[in-house]
């Protein structure tokens, strides 16, 4: 069964108004600007992967925002949004701050930095023969399957996602891997983390 782009959106604008709420509250912003109403300028921040632009403290940052169902105790990094062509919001991102939003918790972490891990490191990790292998076996599929990271002698478990898109006019495959927080803290990435 394909992902359903749309629903998936829809999904994350529905969240909106929580991030909006912490943003507010935790932050003590004076204003934000969301970027959701598909207009044409509102695009020109989506492809950078700006999603808000919040506004206190005499001046302002870009934010993406990832709104997860389920708190797994990983981060999902995409790789690819139409693979192999169109490389992923790890790699496009304008965006000054990355912010996470599980259900009971968000992480708020710097863009440069999760991005140069996961060049230096996650990226390079990725090996593109066994995804496209089973892109091979699982056309027109969604899944996942298992695979490992090693870093300083250690293995780590991460999972390779594929979302399968389809609308009238295309089909794509997004790319993208699970990250557990134990790898990203071996990394030595920093990020503050926030109770909802």
């Amino acid at each position: 069964m394909p992902h359903n782009f749309w629903k998936s959106l829809e999904y994350e604008n529905s969240k909106s108004q929580v991030a909006d709420d912490f943003y507010y509250h935790q932050f003590k912003i004076e204003n934000r600007i969301r970027f959701n109403t598909g207009s044409e300028s509102d695009m020109e921040f989506q492809l950078k992967d700006i999603d808000v632009q919040l506004y206190g403290w005499n001046r302002y940052t870009n934010v993406s925002e990832k709104f997860r169902e389920v708190d797994y105790n990983d981060l999902y990094l995409e790789l690819y949004s139409m693979y192999p062509t169109v490389k992923g919001w790890m790699h496009k991102s304008e965006a000054n701050h990355l912010a996470y939003f599980f259900p009971q918790r968000m992480l708020w972490i710097k863009e440069k930095e999760i991005q140069q891990v996961f060049k230096d490191f996650i990226e390079p990790s990725i090996d593109l023969e066994t995804l496209n292998l089973w892109l091979e076996k699982n056309p027109k599929k969604s899944g996942r399957y298992a695979s490992e990271i090693i870093f300083e002698n250690r293995k780590y478990p991460v999972f390779i996602i594929v979302a399968y898109n389809k609308t009238q006019n295309k089909n794509w495959n997004t790319v993208g891997v699970s990250v557990p927080f134990d790898l990203l803290k071996a990394y030595q990435l920093n990020w503050k983390e926030y109770s909802l």
